[in-house]
């Protein structure tokens, strides 16, 4: 882009001018181009002095120029394009194991809630010498009288 820089401003005022009576007087105020005098201005020559093959050869570079741009433009979206579908597919790969860990994850949760569950409720054992006690988990017997 840099390097087009320098031949815009000089190409613009040439076209201005070119367009314009080549009896005019332009005034070049700082990086500014005026019909009209102001403080510290110059007044320039608006006559082309180039041939009918240097303007040729400068709107063919113009040309190349702009080829070349829309070119780098191009191969530049494409890259942005496979950059995007890359990051979006590793993406997608980590949500997938996210997703994989986390069903996984629930799946030993679920799987030892049901054995705290267990160690939490008593058990009713029947034993022939006391036909109502109580047998927990953790060990202690309560005796229930009958009804």
């Amino acid at each position: 882009m840099k390097s087009f820089k320098h031949l815009v401003l000089p190409t613009l005022a040439g076209l201005s001018m070119s367009l314009a009576a080549h009896a005019q007087v332009v005034y070049r105020c700082g990086n500014s181009y005026s019909q009209t005098p102001c403080a510290d201005g110059k007044a320039i020559s608006t006559d082309d002095s180039r041939t009918d093959a240097q303007r040729a050869a400068a709107r063919e570079g113009l040309a190349r120029d702009k080829a070349l741009a829309k070119e780098l433009d191009t191969d530049r979206r494409k890259e942005e394009a496979q950059v995007w579908a890359r990051e979006k597919e590793a993406m997608t790969a980590r949500n997938r194991q996210d997703a994989k860990a986390k069903a996984e994850s629930q799946k030993a949760q679920a799987k030892s809630k049901p054995a705290k569950e267990q160690k939490r409720k008593a058990s009713v054992k029947a034993n022939p010498d006391e036909p109502f006690t109580v047998q927990l988990d953790n060990g202690k017997a309560k005796k229930k009288k009958a009804p």
